[in-house]
């Protein structure tokens, strides 16, 4: 008798389970900021090298991997690019940089990169790629920068200057100060001319825009950054260690430190969760469920007090003003937010939208547009 019990136990308890939908799996990792980025930032990877910008390929992967296993989404330049245009991320989003075109970076970061699908943008010192192997670092060469971003999805490069990665004799860096006896307007025309050189010799290498730049030593002034305009650049890094949020100067954009070795997995955690901004209350973002529909490749049909909903495979009948959805298969499936009837349209909460579709989804404010976020990808 007793067995049986068990054995009825266990069955409903299995029942439950597949009742279990993709929005209530999502809803259980651990929300830590919504709406903003860190953005991490790392130099050089080596197992015997030893500097405070430098840390083994374990140390690495060890961050990326606890990161994944903490619920923290990785998203990509070009993502970062539509979030600070106003489109949304994922909760907990993180975007991984990389300065000085190291070529640790081809041999110890994208091996592990590529590996965990993990996407990354490596700000390039230019004037290197005449000779790779002749700096004090060994640098990366034109052939094994367009492997990377032509086989990838999201590997991508940028601008660490053409050849202002030093200091001026009198210790300004190169890229703010002036030089003995340069005018304000030699001043301008060198700092421009090296960004376009730095934009010039990348082009060739990867077939996306070439619109961002990390600054040298994270220091720059106004007139700069006016003169690195002029060549295209829309995004550039500091090393301010602050999250990344979309009312930052696009040319001021804070970047955490990661890489130093002692920055263990742990410690890492707990210096993006200190400086997350505080989460504003507010309404949750919602979309047109016939527009979002049907850009996602669905219908959304309202009838009476009733929204049809079908994506892909599946169908779901929804209660305008209820929290609930029955799924064709009949399981019910709690929502975060009630459907809304509201200025003639049936919107739904995107949280609820994406948990639905069982896909990422992300959304821009400016087109209205509902999407599937593009999944890193080897070719």
């Amino acid at each position: 008798m007793y067995k049986r019990i068990a054995i009825s136990f266990l069955v409903s308890l299995l029942g439950l389970t597949l009742l279990l939908t993709p929005l209530q799996a999502e809803r259980s990792e651990t929300i830590y900021y919504e709406d903003q980025v860190a953005v991490l930032m790392y130099h050089h990877i080596h197992e015997t090298d030893k500097s405070s910008s430098t840390i083994t390929s374990a140390l690495f992967q060890n961050q990326l991997t606890t990161l994944l296993s903490k619920g923290y989404h990785f998203i990509s330049l070009d993502e970062f690019k539509m979030y600070m245009a106003g489109a949304t991320v994922p909760s907990n989003a993180v975007l991984v940089t990389f300065d000085d075109g190291y070529q640790s970076f081809y041999t110890g970061a994208y091996p592990i990169l590529k590996s965990l699908r993990i996407p990354a943008v490596n700000f390039v010192i230019t004037t290197d790629l005449a000779n790779p192997l002749a700096s004090y670092i060994p640098s990366m060469s034109k052939e094994q920068i367009s492997e990377m971003t032509h086989a990838t999805n999201f590997i991508d490069i940028g601008c660490h200057t053409d050849n202002l990665h030093h200091k001026n004799p009198d210790g300004e860096a190169a890229l703010v100060g002036k030089l003995d006896g340069e005018n304000d307007e030699a001043y301008k025309q060198r700092v421009a001319a090296d960004a376009e050189a730095c934009v010039g010799k990348l082009a060739p290498l990867t077939e996306k825009p070439l619109d961002a730049m990390a600054y040298p030593y994270g220091i720059v002034s106004p007139e700069a950054t006016e003169q690195v305009k002029k060549a295209g650049i829309r995004f550039a890094f500091t090393i301010s260690p602050e999250m990344a949020t979309r009312s930052a100067d696009h040319m001021l954009i804070p970047r955490i430190n990661a890489g130093s070795p002692n920055i263990t997995p742990e410690l890492l955690l707990r210096s993006i969760q200190r400086r997350t901004e505080a989460q504003r209350d507010g309404a949750p973002l919602r979309v047109d469920a016939a527009a979002a529909a049907a850009q996602l490749g669905g219908s959304a049909v309202a009838e009476g007090g009733e929204l049809r909903l079908r994506l892909g495979q599946q169908a779901f009948t929804l209660g305008v003003n209820a929290k609930t959805a029955t799924r064709g298969d009949g399981a019910r499936v709690r929502l975060r937010e009630p459907v809304l009837r509201e200025h003639g349209l049936v919107t739904i909460a995107l949280d609820d939208l994406q948990a639905l579709s069982g896909q990422p989804l992300v959304y821009t404010p400016a087109t209205g547009k509902v999407a599937v976020r593009v999944a890193p990808s080897v070719k």
